[in-house]
């Protein structure tokens, strides 16, 4: 697959040296929260990344050749137990998440554009309260996730309706299943 990484973040990532730094976008309904691995508020794409620093957890991204749903875990440690439900009150399943990496110049500033690793949409947060602070993780599924789910279907008139509020073609189905018909002539 073919990736269109910005060529001064891939030139500064093909350097000796590197200052790598990952930034995560999480949907709620409150709108999403944006932040990054390091300290401090980053502007960039016109929106302001708050800096986690050592409070926020990413796992792995695994990148495979076959066609799997693959997830990631955002998790955010050291939130205040009051803060707690304000937070899951906003937590909805299937809002977008997306994680991105770039880099930073010397001088604080990005280098090029940060790149795009994974997209999907978030699952239901799990929280962990030991007492004073909460920790809570949040995955987000690859897009891929949908083809695991069953596609269950009913021959009702309900289930017709539910894509095609007009359609009468299963109207009479269920009076169908008793009916007796006679074939032919009777004589």
């Amino acid at each position: 697959m073919s990736r269109d990484v910005d060529p001064d973040l891939l030139n500064h990532l093909m350097g000796d040296q590197i200052s790598p730094v990952l930034f995560g976008r999480i949907g709620t309904d409150a709108g999403d929260v944006r932040m990054w691995t390091g300290y401090g508020t980053l502007p960039w794409g016109g929106f302001d990344w708050l800096g986690g620093g050592e409070f926020i957890g990413i796992s792995e991204v695994e990148e495979t050749e076959d066609v799997q749903a693959n997830g990631l875990v955002f998790t955010m440690s050291g939130i205040p137990t009051d803060l707690l439900l304000v937070t899951i009150a906003s937590m909805r399943q299937g809002l977008p998440g997306e994680l991105f990496v770039g880099a930073l110049s010397d001088s604080g500033a990005l280098i090029g554009e940060p790149y795009s690793v994974f997209t999907g949409g978030t699952d239901v947060p799990i929280v962990d309260d030991p007492g004073d602070t909460v920790t809570i993780s949040v995955t987000v599924e690859s897009d891929l996730v949908d083809i695991e789910r069953p596609r269950i279907r009913r021959m009702t008139d309900e289930d017709q309706k539910s894509d095609y509020p007009d359609d009468k073609g299963f109207e009479f189905v269920n009076g169908l299943q008793e009916a007796e018909i006679t074939w032919g002539q009777i004589g």
